[in-house]
């Protein structure tokens, strides 16, 4: 999910304030994932950044924000070399590294197809026999899973930098017959680069959610003692500034 020609890891410390010279630094990691978080002029924007970042400095701490690849950013997590995680789903897989927030924000995922496909769906078993791309670093819907498992569809997993935007352009060089992605982010993706790659004019979601409506969390490490404490602290904080949606 990196936005190409930007480096591999960016420490941003732009646009926050200065709490205190005593204030305790905690170490914040995440990925490029627009519009939810993204970097633009050397400064990380997004809708999570902003609630995470005024949550932490309600909680009395100067979050320090480094920009990775996913995979690098959950296992410096899980390692305990980074404190907090974000965005994310969560799932029983997870759970065994991280101390799941309240929500931050919502995800809806839906299929990607070609306008031209007329592709409809009310049942997974309407997918059987499709090209299926699905992104390697995303935690999908249980039952979806669970669907996949069965091998009624040919499933294609995507691992570039950009899973999600490689995901659209292999729906519109028709590589694949559906891509699963999140409505909003894959919405962006697809308005700010089809100047660029003019085949995503091809791309469209199509009717159905996968699965229920989602939540995307913040995850502390289970590596920090006090992170059963962090993750009451912040989810105190989250409802008393009615930054986040309902679970």
């Amino acid at each position: 999910m990196l936005i190409r020609g930007l480096v591999s890891t960016l420490i941003l410390w732009a646009a926050m304030p200065v709490l205190s010279e005593t204030a305790p630094v905690l170490e914040v990691v995440t990925t490029q994932y627009p519009p939810f978080e993204f970097v633009e002029n050397g400064t990380l924007h997004g809708q999570d950044v902003a609630t995470v970042r005024t949550v932490l400095e309600h909680m009395g701490f100067v979050p320090r924000f480094r920009v990775l690849p996913w995979a690098r950013a959950e296992l410096m997590v899980r390692n305990g070399d980074a404190d907090l995680l974000f965005s994310l789903t969560a799932s029983p897989q997870r759970e065994r590294y991280y101390l799941f927030t309240n929500p931050i924000s919502t995800a809806r995922d839906v299929f990607y197809a070609r306008k031209s496909a007329n592709v409809s769906w009310s049942s997974f078993n309407d997918l059987a026999g499709l090209r299926l791309g699905v992104s390697a670093s995303y935690s999908y819907a249980p039952d979806f899973m669970a669907w996949l498992d069965r091998d009624l569809a040919e499933v294609m997993t995507i691992r570039q930098e950009q899973p999600d935007l490689a995901g659209l352009r292999m729906v519109a060089l028709d590589r694949v017959d559906l891509f699963i992605c999140e409505e909003t982010a894959c919405n962006y993706l697809l308005r700010k680069y089809r100047g660029q790659f003019p085949e995503l004019n091809r791309v469209a979601a199509i009717p159905g959610t996968v699965g229920e409506t989602r939540y995307f969390r913040a995850a502390f490490s289970r590596q920090r003692p006090d992170a059963e404490q962090l993750r009451s602290a912040f989810n105190r904080t989250l409802d008393q500034l009615d930054l986040g949606p309902s679970d």
